[in-house]
């Protein structure tokens, strides 16, 4: 307690004031008021009460000083703890310093309390503003999450409704697979070289390939080469004019050699910017509708539009290769009788049956049609030698003139007359070739009754014209 500078103030200036205070009482005591002792004068006890007095009035006001000083000593240790330590730390030479006393010492802290409280102040404004631009970032944030929120919304509508549009292009898409797959035209895609990227179970069955063989294959895989030139045609065609072919007639070549004839119809694919990038279309088979449109329906051989066509490409080949060409024109003698005896039931029978016998008598090269009635015309191809076409004529010959049997009934009196015509020695032209055929068949007839056969010669117009038999 006596360390304190306030203290050891406070006790002088309480001791001198209670010395003088001491010396006041004793004159006071001791004189009258006119200067006179009141009392008789003894010293020993005048010191000694005075002495106990002073002490005891020193120790009593040495009690009150330490109960008054007490939390003031205790403040001003923490005081000056705090501008100790405050002085340490801080790095600014404009600081406040204190003198020894406790009332510097409590101004020091006070002046460290005040700049603690402005720094604070500095720190509460600092947060205050940090918290202002945090409210504003938290109520933008609050407005970023309501657009985000609505923007939610409206991609789960707008998903709703792709999902929407995909299952319906999904039920679209698998109603036109299983049309696709359940009807008989053939459908494919195809990119711009003309190799196959899709198609149809009808196609890969009628071409007869594995579906994973056919895929990527090229249409040239399975075209004769005609076809194969033909279809790059149309599909340049198509890519130029950007419009659909229709009704184009190809035929394929099946994975067994057999061929089948086609109608088909290419379009274009386009991508989502309109750029060509394939083709599709569909193909419906016309084997049935051609196989009609070029036989005879009671005998299956080829009719006589098709023995024009197939004449004019015979010609054209014999033109190219520098070679003769024969044709036998056959005429059934007494086959009238066969109807009126037995019926036209049994005549088409007959007729069937030979048919059967030209087929068995000639090569699969020659071209053999019924061009009406009981008349048939072969175009012979690849003789040995071209020029001598007996051979042929006499195997036809005695395989006609053998007898029929039809229905229990024996036909023995049917015979063919052939006449023979050459290209080119005899004509150029189908037409006059047909004609000379015709002329030395009806030369072969006229000869011992038919059942043989003739080649044509001038000298057999004039008869041909003059015949009671010539029908114009």
């Amino acid at each position: 307690m006596f360390s304190s500078a306030l203290f050891r103030k406070l006790f002088i200036a309480f001791c001198l004031a209670t010395l003088g205070l001491f010396l006041l009482l004793s004159v006071v005591l001791i004189m009258d008021v006119g200067g006179v002792a009141a009392f008789p004068w003894q010293p020993e006890r005048y010191v000694v009460r005075a002495s106990a007095v002073l002490l005891f009035g020193v120790l009593l006001m040495g009690v009150l000083i330490r109960s008054i000083l007490k939390p003031l000593i205790k403040i001003t240790d923490q005081a000056r703890q705090f501008v100790r330590n405050r002085q340490l730390s801080e790095k600014s030479e404009n600081r406040y310093i204190p003198d020894d006393g406790e009332i510097g010492t409590l101004a020091a802290a006070v002046y460290g309390m005040t700049a603690e409280l402005a720094e604070q102040e500095r720190t509460i404004a600092e947060q205050a503003a940090a918290r202002e631009r945090l409210v504003e970032e938290i109520e933008s944030l609050r407005k970023r999450t309501r657009d985000l929120f609505r923007e939610n919304e409206r991609l789960k509508r707008r998903f709703e409704v792709i999902r929407d549009k995909q299952d319906s292009l999904r039920r679209s898409e698998e109603r036109y697979r299983t049309m696709l797959e359940n009807i008989e035209e053939y459908f494919y895609e195809a990119d711009l070289s003309g190799n196959l990227l899709f198609f149809n179970d009808a196609l890969h069955r009628m071409l007869g390939y594995a579906k994973d063989k056919l895929v990527g294959m090229n249409f040239r895989e399975f075209m004769d080469r005609g076809t194969a030139e033909k279809a790059f045609r149309i599909f340049r065609k198509a890519y130029e004019t950007g419009q659909a072919q229709k009704g184009i007639g190809w035929r394929l070549l099946r994975k067994d050699g057999s061929a089948c004839h086609i109608e088909i119809s290419v379009s274009l694919i386009r991508n989502l910017a309109g750029e060509i990038i394939g083709f599709r279309g569909v193909a419906r088979n016309v084997s049935e509708l051609i196989y009609l449109v070029y036989h005879d329906s009671l005998t299956g051989l080829y009719n006589r539009k098709a023995f024009f066509e197939r004449m004019r490409e015979t010609l054209a080949i014999a033109k190219r290769d520098c070679k003769e060409k024969n044709i036998f024109y056959l005429d059934l003698d007494e086959f009238k009788r066969v109807n009126d005896d037995y019926g036209h039931h049994i005549g088409d029978k007959v007729l069937k049956e030979v048919a059967a016998r030209l087929k068995a008598s000639l090569r699969e090269t020659d071209h053999i049609c019924r061009i009406g009635g009981d008349e048939f015309v072969v175009i012979l191809n690849n003789l040995k030698d071209e020029s001598h076409p007996e051979e042929a004529a006499r195997r036809v010959l005695k395989a006609l003139s053998r007898p029929y049997r039809i229905e229990g009934h024996n036909i023995d009196f049917i015979t063919p007359s052939i006449g023979i015509s050459t290209y080119p020695k005899d004509s150029d032209n189908v037409e006059s070739l047909i004609r000379c055929a015709d002329i030395a068949m009806f030369k072969a007839k006229r000869k011992n009754g038919g059942g043989c056969y003739a080649f044509y010669d001038k000298t057999m117009e004039a008869d041909w014209r003059n015949s009671d038999l010539h029908e114009p």
